[in-house]
């Protein structure tokens, strides 16, 4: 009964809360007022989701991290957005079957960002994350990539020969943000090894599918193409922005909660495939 009546509280504080969220505000897209002094990424930052209302506190979040990249050009896609994307510029390669076989959204947002930053390059954010330092202040001026790493562990350590190269070995990659040059070979090996690891997931159920995807489109599946591409290119560098950006990242931006209010959490469903 104590359990009840907490519960219903919760509940009930959570609708006087959504209700001082509303209206939801629209998102437009943003265009750079100065220079990226980068010079190889381009000044793109690409974000996903399924409409563009979000409620005043995710909002203003978002704006103040826009605030701090003025450098940058700021697009959000939403679900026709991507679907268009998709088919034009990937029509005809196996990674777009894939993506229309994938059953979560989250997979075909994971498929998307590596594909658009693979053809036109820039950054990905997840659209309740961000950073609080300006993006170009973790990069060189040379840098063509900019990754990070999780605190979560990666308890699959890495090929000896590359553990120097490494700068947190034991952690997994952060794929909820990510930077990349155009045709860079982390994206090119990320896209060909979702490719070849199809055929492993296709039409299986889990129990967990947020687990399954992590493996085969998300954080799993890019820890394993980082280490890969530094085992076949020796010459290479990574510019590893520490963990969780150097402890600038903001994971979970205030206010983020109500939009799952139009679109519900995926990590609710169990024993489903999560592509066909």
């Amino acid at each position: 009964m104590k359990i009840q009546i907490i519960n219903t509280f919760k509940r009930n504080v959570r609708r006087a809360q959504l209700i001082l969220e509303k209206p939801y505000q629209y998102l437009e897209d943003q265009v750079a007022t100065t220079a990226f002094p980068n010079l190889h990424i381009a000044p793109n930052i690409y974000q996903t989701w399924v409409n563009r209302h979000f409620g005043k506190t995710h909002f203003n979040e978002i704006l103040q991290f826009r605030n701090r990249n003025p450098d940058l050009n700021f697009y959000l896609y939403d679900n026709q957005m991507i679907e268009s994307y998709m088919e034009e510029y990937w029509g005809n390669h196996p990674i777009y079957r894939i993506y229309q076989n994938s059953q979560f959204g989250p997979s075909k947002a994971d498929i998307f960002r590596i594909c658009i930053l693979n053809e036109r390059g820039g950054f990905y954010f997840d659209i309740n994350k961000g950073c609080k330092a300006p993006l170009h202040s973790l990069l060189q001026p040379d840098s063509d990539c900019l990754i990070s790493y999780e605190q979560n562990d990666c308890i699959i350590m890495p090929e000896q020969s590359i553990m120097d190269r490494i700068a947190h070995p034991t952690k997994l990659a952060m794929q909820w943000s990510f930077g990349f040059a155009r045709n860079h070979p982390v994206t090119t090996l990320m896209i060909n090894e979702i490719c070849d690891f199809y055929p492993l997931f296709k039409d299986q159920h889990f129990d967990n599918p947020k687990n399954a995807i992590l493996s085969f489109t998300g954080t799993g599946m890019l820890t394993r193409v980082i280490r890969k591409t530094l085992l076949q290119n020796p010459s290479i560098a990574l510019n590893q922005a520490g963990i969780d950006y150097n402890g600038y990242a903001i994971p979970d931006m205030k206010g983020s909660w109500v939009r799952y209010f139009t679109s519900p959490a995926y990590s609710k469903s169990n024993n489903r495939p999560i592509v066909l």
